[in-house]
């Protein structure tokens, strides 16, 4: 059975026994499909969700104090995130959150669920607009168009809801409306900059003849013949010989666009509108940079898609006894080599990190028995630090005094009775 037959039997099951809520925020916010499109916009959403999908979604549970009491690598929430659908894999699936959230503010996924109670697969929903409903026995429902027009409800209990600018009044994040007019003006950027190369690769110049010509025909043949002896000479050396009555002058023609500085503003407000660095997006920003990218975009993504999974996997029982579904990064992700190279060099004998982990640094695989922690002998209790560099031996505890054999009972009639 394929995702749209399993979309088909809810569609059956929730047709006639949803409500209209009525309302504008139980509707996705309109969205534009140039957003994706525009060449700017599509390598700013790209880089976002290239460096989303990295992460490793992982089933954790915590103690009371809220620090991770235990990750369970095992587990089948942590598995359905290795492969959650047959289609896909768990770098595909995260890279479709993050770019429909980019793309539409909002992103959505399903959940199924197997007969153990366990999820089975994960699916991100490709709509074209949603909107929230009420179910006659209770809860809600999500009833979405996808991209080919097909017509499909849901429980929302079941879905995965992923936002981005959501100031809170209604159930989608806003719509991209504030960027659509730089938008605009660097796809008209775009289009002068090609008519300005189609212009320059088919007129060359202008011909003027000085002799007298008495209709339009005879200008087209003379127009003919010159563009003959062009390319004549294009192939015989390249020099064209005019006639005394003939005045021919080049064209460089220049495209009527934004000069640079102008385009450069354009395309930096589409920059600061994902707050991604034009350096980030070329791959050639400095580890500051790319530090500050990661603390202020990648690291708080992950956080809200940690929390989305958290609540659309686990009951309220599950989150009391710890149980969440957590997105960590590779270690120092964003440092430079030299930077990687300096904390295995400052970490190697503390004990911090684990082969693996220095390996995980350096992008290599893990080897077998790499999950030890390793740690240096040379460290010891400040107490005894002059004792163990003169070699004294450390005092040692007086040992406790054996106990002394209780004395045998002695028979007062022995003597007496041997005789």
């Amino acid at each position: 059975m394929g995702l749209l037959s399993f979309f088909g039997s809810f569609f059956k099951q929730y047709t006639g026994k949803t409500i209209y809520i009525g309302t504008a925020g139980a509707r996705s916010k309109p969205w534009s499909r140039e957003v994706g499109e525009q060449e700017i916009c599509r390598a700013i959403i790209d880089c976002n969700a290239s460096h989303t999908a990295k992460a490793q979604v992982l089933h954790v549970r915590m103690d009371k104090q809220g620090r991770v009491q235990k990750i369970d690598r095992a587990s089948p929430y942590t598995k359905l995130f290795q492969r959650p659908n047959p289609m896909m894999t768990g770098y595909d699936l995260l890279y479709a959150l993050s770019w429909q959230v980019d793309e539409k503010n909002t992103a959505l996924a399903w959940i199924r669920w197997g007969a153990n109670g366990k999820p089975e697969e994960i699916w991100p929903i490709a709509y074209t607009q949603f909107e929230f409903k009420k179910i006659a026995e209770g809860g809600y429902a999500v009833h979405f168009f996808d991209t080919d027009g097909g017509e499909h409800i849901l429980p929302q209990d079941d879905m995965v809801l992923l936002r981005r600018h959501y100031d809170g009044s209604g159930v989608a994040g806003a719509s991209n409306a504030p960027v659509y007019d730089a938008i605009e003006m660097a796809r008209e950027v775009d289009d002068s900059i090609r008519s300005a190369v189609t212009i320059s690769n088919k007129i060359h110049g202008i011909l003027s003849q000085k002799k007298t010509m008495l209709n339009m025909a005879d200008v087209r043949k003379g127009q003919k013949e010159f563009s003959e002896r062009m390319r004549d000479a294009s192939k015989t050396g390249g020099i064209l010989q005019l006639d005394s009555m003939e005045d021919y002058t080049p064209l460089n023609p220049t495209a009527w666009a934004a000069n640079a500085a102008q385009m450069k503003q354009i395309y930096d407000r589409l920059y600061a509108y994902w707050r991604t660095p034009m350096e980030v997006v070329l791959n050639t920003a400095s580890e500051q940079t790319m530090q500050n990218y990661y603390d202020s975009v990648i690291e708080p993504r992950w956080q809200a898609i940690s929390q989305a999974l958290t609540q659309a996997l686990f009951t309220r029982g599950e989150q009391d006894r710890g149980d969440r579904m957590m997105l960590y990064g590779g270690a120092a992700t964003g440092a430079s080599w030299s930077t990687k190279l300096a904390v295995i060099v400052d970490t190697k004998e503390m004990g911090l990190l684990t082969v693996n982990e220095y390996r995980e640094l350096l992008g290599w695989a893990p080897v077998e028995d790499g999950d030890q922690r390793l740690i240096s002998l040379n460290y010891v209790n400040s107490k005894d630090m002059s004792r163990y560099q003169t070699g004294k031996k450390l005092p040692q505890p007086d040992p406790e005094p054996e106990p002394k054999p209780a004395a045998e009972p002695k028979n007062e009639g022995s003597e007496t009775n041997a005789v």
